[in-house]
């Protein structure tokens, strides 16, 4: 993967690091590897400065994770099974089982608290608040079962990897590209290489 000096400049589409977060939170996991071209990219998550930023810009969906810092290579660990889960089911691939039970018993291994809500309509709605006191495994349940909902419900038949040069991102839609930037470098490319052959 590419250097840190490269990383925390504009990106290839010119905004700053993590500028898609508020996604998904699985998605805005597995973002943090971004590919820059065919087998190489880089990963945003190098190191534990690089996750302090991400759990910064993820704190009004999980909290004060500081205490993160110290357990970066278990958070990649999660971060890559939940990559290689999204990247399956967007190219329609068999789901990698190593994979899954990673996924799995980070989210068995974290208990969670169903609550009722009251909300403005009066009627209540069930939520489920993280429990116990593991606080690194309620974080990985979290992410866990982010992934979890993403890929049982609808939306993941909408699961798709951006095709354009130098991107790769994971996104949820019916568009060809994640961005307008993204499909004009994909047509540039496309016409690029129709002129070439």
């Amino acid at each position: 993967m590419s250097n840190r000096t490269e990383r925390f400049g504009p990106t290839r589409r010119g905004g700053p690091v993590f500028r898609w977060l508020g996604r998904q939170l699985a998605i805005d996991l597995a973002n943090t590897v971004m590919v820059v071209r065919q087998g190489e990219a880089v990963d945003l998550l190098d190191g534990p400065e690089d996750l302090r930023h991400w759990l910064l810009a993820e704190k009004s969906r999980l909290g004060d994770c500081e205490f993160a810092l110290s357990h970066l290579e278990v958070i990649r660990a999660l971060r890559e099974a939940v990559r290689d889960l999204l990247v399956a089911r967007a190219e329609g691939a068999s789901i990698p089982e190593a994979a899954l039970r990673r996924v799995n018993a980070a989210s068995k291994s974290a208990p969670v608290a169903p609550q009722l809500r009251a909300v403005p309509d009066g009627e209540p709605r069930l939520i489920e608040l993280p429990a116990g006191k593991d606080r690194l495994a309620r974080l990985l349940g979290t992410l866990a079962r982010s992934a979890i909902a993403l890929l049982s419900g609808p939306e993941s038949e909408r699961l798709h990897i951006c095709p354009a040069p130098s991107c790769g991102m994971i996104y949820v839609g019916s568009r060809r590209w994640c961005s307008g930037p993204c499909g004009n470098r994909g047509r540039v490319a496309r016409h690029y290489q129709r002129t070439r052959e």
